[in-house]
């Protein structure tokens, strides 16, 4: 009876540990799916603040030739004064 209680005992281990090395198995595939997204949401965040800035820098670079074309545009009309005198 004591060894057939051992046999019992040692299968359903075997059974308990064959269980835990699969949910393991099955942990370490979600941990690393894990990770990959949280290199892919850094990765994403970087790019979109590298194009906030690029977008700010485009802005200034926008009004200062809106300014340059306007100031081009008055300087056209005197340089057209100048040329008719």
């Amino acid at each position: 009876p004591k060894k057939e209680k051992l046999k019992s005992a040692e299968a359903s281990f075997a059974e308990a540990e064959a269980k835990l090395s699969a949910k393991k198995a099955e942990l370490k595939v979600v941990q690393d799916k894990v990770a990959a997204l949280q290199l892919q949401l850094t990765r994403a965040k970087s790019k979109a603040e590298k194009l906030e800035q690029d977008a700010d820098t485009c802005q200034v670079k926008l009004v200062r030739a809106e300014k340059l074309v306007g100031g081009l545009g008055s300087e056209a009309k005197s340089w057209e004064t100048k040329s008719q005198e």
